[in-house]
């Protein structure tokens, strides 16, 4: 069993997007899926609770940020994957919980802002040995994410596929479904791709 988490220490980086679509495309993919939201917000759960599906699977309720080795034990052997969300920002039990990956994605917006804020994430990942790879996010055809792909390649592993700014993701955490699970092709192909990539470095 491999376990992936998503972390970003800035808001609005789009972690829970990346959280559900990877875990959609994963179950499509014949892996047993197993999904914890360990983000006060629940924002994770509230769009589980929308799918008609029961891939990814979902425990009756989220563990303690402190029972989460026990949790994963528990999943072993039932689960090939867990993927972890969680919160915008850097309580005492991330450390712990970045010790428990086998890979983290940190999803980053072509901003200033999110640029700026990565290196604390960073920090945090190597303060914990994880691997991690990042992954970006919301991004329009424009110069700047050139540069932001530029930017982090001086850090770590990039995904060859960004998510790119398009509605479908937004309508999508109403409806509950991953973006493969829609008409939309071109979203669907990215995170297919995007699947693909993180399948390959956790294998």
């Amino acid at each position: 069993m491999k376990t992936l988490v998503i972390t970003a220490q800035k808001g609005g980086a789009g972690k829970t997007t990346l959280a559900r679509n990877l875990a959609v495309a994963a179950a499509q993919d014949g892996q047993r899926v197993l999904a914890l939201d360990l983000d006060p917000q629940q924002s994770f759960r509230a769009w589980w609770r929308g799918r008609e599906s029961d891939a990814p699977m979902m425990l009756a309720d989220d563990p303690a940020p402190h029972a989460l080795r026990a949790t994963l034990e528990a999943a072993l052997g039932r689960f090939d994957l867990v993927v972890i969300d969680t919160p915008p920002a850097a309580p005492s039990w991330l450390t712990e919980t970045l010790r428990a990956a086998d890979l983290a994605l940190i999803p980053v917006r072509p901003s200033p802002d999110d640029l700026r804020a990565v290196g604390a994430t960073i920090a945090a990942l190597g303060a914990a040995g994880v691997p991690f790879a990042f992954v970006m996010s919301q991004t329009p055809r424009a110069k700047l994410t050139d540069e932001a792909v530029r930017v982090l390649a001086q850090h770590g592993r990039i995904a060859p596929v960004n998510i790119a700014q398009r509605v479908i993701y937004a309508e999508t955490a109403a409806t509950g479904q991953g973006v493969t699970e829609t008409g939309d092709t071109k979203a669907a192909q990215e995170l297919a791709a995007i699947w693909e990539y993180v399948k390959g470095l956790i294998e």
